[in-house]
């Protein structure tokens, strides 16, 4: 009973901190020169141009740590800048979640200790992990990276929240997590994977779920029973947004604006398991307010009439999406 009381807390605590814009760690100087270190094969492909800060989200953090925010530009379209710009404005979209057909990343990744960090490589946005860095040149390095995933909890459709709660729980922990939707209805319902990886081989990925499992075991975030997976190719290799698409098909399904982030990943929940690709952002109301809004997209899309005909399915699926437009990008 106290774990079930505690998870629900937990679960209260996010949808209410929903408001809140950053709460970032500042690590020893050691470690910014690692990150530092880390992000250098991204700076030549990043662009200079910083989203100007809002009122609230700014911070005074030196300008050698990681590229961790995903923002919306004219061109390409996303790009990731430094963690020390704000981590929302009144000027920029700031992308938090992408799902990329079954696959579904929180992009608002944390100022902490980790292997891993948020790129835009050629024409990609991709998560790029440390151990990629020492092994482009090596094939067979490359032929054994990533095999494998720990999967930590299936939950239900319903419950999407939780998952992304829960998600957002290990990413500030360091570890790099993201959620699997099934392809099809098990027991009636579609399920969201919560898996962490990637590793290449079986031990690490036990290791790293015992960690897990003994680090949240007061907490009753999760079972003790966890498992190894072999991730597909899709879900190995499937960047986070490939910017391609949008060059190409620049069309886009938008939903009215929202106050609540809770109300937007409720109706994301509904509508991802009819789409390829949709994603949530957010920004200041005003460069004044520390209130957010929050924006559902859904794309891609070559031509507006194609847009329309999404519009259509959706609203014959779902009555209650009544004011769904269509925005070229």
């Amino acid at each position: 009973m106290g774990g079930i009381v505690g998870m629900l807390l937990y679960v209260q605590m996010a949808v209410h901190q929903e408001n809140v814009v950053a709460s970032l760690e500042i690590e020893s100087p050691e470690v910014k020169k690692e990150l530092s270190e880390f992000t250098e094969i991204a700076d030549e492909e990043v662009s200079e141009a910083e989203p100007e800060a809002g009122a609230v989200g700014t911070a005074d953090i030196s300008a050698d740590t990681e590229f961790s925010h995903l923002v919306e530009t004219e061109s390409p379209f996303w790009n990731v800048f430094p963690i020390s710009s704000a981590g929302v404005s009144a000027e920029n979209w700031h992308t938090i979640l992408v799902q990329n057909r079954y696959k579904i990343d929180y992009t608002i990744t944390p100022l902490a200790p980790r292997d891993w960090h948020l790129v835009r490589s050629n024409n990609a946005i991709r998560i790029q992990f440390r151990s990629e860095l020492f092994a482009l040149k090596d094939i067979l390095a490359r032929k054994k990276r990533g095999k494998y995933s720990i999967q930590l909890i299936s939950i239900e459709h319903a419950q999407f929240p939780l998952a992304v709660s829960l998600l957002s729980r290990l990413l500030n922990d360091g570890y790099y997590a993201y959620l699997y939707r099934t392809d099809a209805k098990f027991e009636g319902k579609f399920w969201y994977r919560l898996r962490v990886g990637f590793f290449k081989n079986l031990e690490d990925a036990r290791t790293t779920g015992k960690k897990i499992a003994e680090k949240y075991q007061s907490e009753n975030y999760f079972s003790t029973t966890y498992w190894p997976v072999q991730p597909g190719p899709q879900e190995l290799s499937r960047p986070v947004i490939d910017l391609r698409q949008p060059l190409n098909k620049p069309w886009v399904v938008q939903l009215p604006l929202y106050s609540s982030q809770a109300d937007a990943l409720k109706d994301l929940a509904e509508l991802n398991i009819e789409t390829d690709f949709s994603y949530i952002s957010q920004k200041l109301e005003s460069p004044s307010s520390g209130k957010l809004e929050f924006r559902v997209r859904i794309g891609f899309f070559e031509t507006k009439r194609d847009a329309g005909r999404m519009i259509y399915s959706l609203k014959k699926k779902f009555p209650q999406f009544k004011l769904m437009k269509r925005v070229r990008l």
